[in-house]
């Protein structure tokens, strides 16, 4: 059963962006189908790491929208991409060094989390002030 699920509340009206939404949302979900073939361990990693290169260019397209619209909240929003950097590259050396104490249910619900959040709050906002400046 997948975490999230793609609908209307989810777009923040900006194509590029909300494909690559899509893209981590199904990344998520696959993961999570893991779960039901016993292989969380085994995808766990691999979806960390997928994340964060996929997070990574993701990021970059939102953050050269931001610089390119002069958008008002960049390094508040910038920061929370890092974070969510940091977070997905401790898990790797976490997996390296320690993976016996690794949850991956919790790991994927957690990545289901921010990501929803992510999405709903912080670039809906910043999807409407693209929308005004006329960005499609």
């Amino acid at each position: 059963m997948p975490l999230l699920t793609w609908n209307s509340n989810y777009s923040v009206g900006i194509k590029i962006i909300d494909d690559d939404h899509k893209v981590l949302i199904d990344m998520i979900n696959k993961a999570c189908d893991s779960i039901e073939r016993m292989e969380e361990q085994k995808v766990l990693i691999g979806l960390v790491s997928d994340m964060r290169q996929y997070g990574m260019q993701h990021f970059s397209t939102e953050e050269g929208l931001m610089k390119e619209h002069d958008y008002p909240d960049i390094e508040s929003h910038k920061k929370l991409h890092n974070h969510f950097i940091i977070y997905a590259a401790s898990l790797d050396n976490m997996h390296d060094s320690d993976k016996e104490n690794l949850e991956p249910l919790k790991i994927f619900k957690y990545l289901a989390d921010w990501l929803r959040n992510h999405i709903l709050i912080i670039d809906k906002k910043f999807g409407s002030f693209l929308i005004d400046k006329g960005v499609k």
